[in-house]
Order: C-alpha cells, then sequence, then structure tokens
C-alpha cells in the first residue's frame, strides 16, 4: 500500500516509434522514413517513455558487441527548424544519446525484445538506433515506446 507522500507512474498507450523496413549494418543507423514522430497526440506531453526494442540478428552476437544505442533527435525546436539526423560521424549525434539497449549474445536464429527504461521524451521529437553489434539488424524490427509520468498516490 503506497504511502501518502509517495509518487506513482501513470502510463500512457504505447505507440510505435520505429517501424523498421529495412536492415540496419553493424555501425549503422535505422532511417528516417521509418521513424514516427513523438508529440502531444500520442505521447500526451508525458516527460519520460519505457522502451522496448524488438530485433533480430543476422549473426551471433558476442559478448565484446552487444549493444544498440537510442538517440533523440528534437524537432520542430524553432518553427520547423529540426536537430541534425543522427549520423556516425561525431558531434553530429553526441548530445542526442538517451540509453543503450544491451543484447544479450544469442545466435543468429534468435530474436529479443529488448528493455529500455525511463528515456526522456520533449515536445516534439524522433528516435533513432545505432546498431552497435557486430551483426546486421534485419528487418522487421520495431521499437515501441509506453509515455508515463508521475502523479501523487491517493
Amino acid at each position: 500500500m503506497p504511502n501518502t507522500n509517495d509518487l506513482l507512474y501513470e502510463y500512457s498507450t504505447q505507440v510505435t516509434a520505429i517501424s523498421g523496413t529495412a536492415n540496419v549494418a553493424a555501425a549503422g543507423f535505422n532511417g528516417s522514413a521509418e521513424v514516427v514522430a513523438m508529440n502531444s497526440a500520442n505521447h500526451y506531453n508525458m516527460p519520460l517513455a519505457d522502451g522496448a526494442l524488438f530485433i533480430s540478428l543476422s549473426t551471433s552476437v558476442s559478448s565484446a558487441s552487444n549493444f544498440v544505442n537510442l538517440y533523440r533527435r528534437d524537432i520542430n525546436i524553432d518553427g520547423t527548424g529540426d536537430s541534425p539526423l543522427p549520423q556516425s560521424a561525431a558531434p553530429a549525434y553526441s548530445n542526442l544519446f538517451v540509453g543503450a539497449f544491451l543484447v544479450p549474445p544469442f545466435t543468429a536464429t534468435s530474436t529479443a525484445y529488448l528493455a529500455l527504461t525511463d528515456i526522456p521524451l520533449t515536445l516534439d521529437c524522433e528516435f533513432y538506433i545505432e546498431n552497435k553489434t557486430n551483426a546486421t539488424i534485419v528487418q522487421p524490427f520495431t521499437l515501441k515506446l509506453k509515455p508515463k509520468t508521475f502523479v501523487p498516490s491517493p
């Protein structure tokens, strides 16, 4: 039973933020045509989200290269002005990193649902993944976000 001074999470409807339709090579990013803009219509101005990434890989993953980075791109910052697209050349994406999905070592025939909590949202944003495994992420893959906020305990 929560105390009256506790804060609780309140969740909103899950949103598909990336619907991957092309493979993502090792050290590559997903394409901008695969992202869904996050805004007040689908994240209801909630400040955080819990993420679930569903992937399949082309080959076994080693423990030395077993994560997928998540980047947030802020859009419509000044009218229709957007942050730069994430790319492998620094510092173009250095301020957008919001977390990493840890990929357990597994075989190529396996698929994985990977979790990442407390991803910060902004009023208008998009998300991109960077494949830091030694394998290709095979399409289709998805990133789903479940927006959340804090509410006082009843």
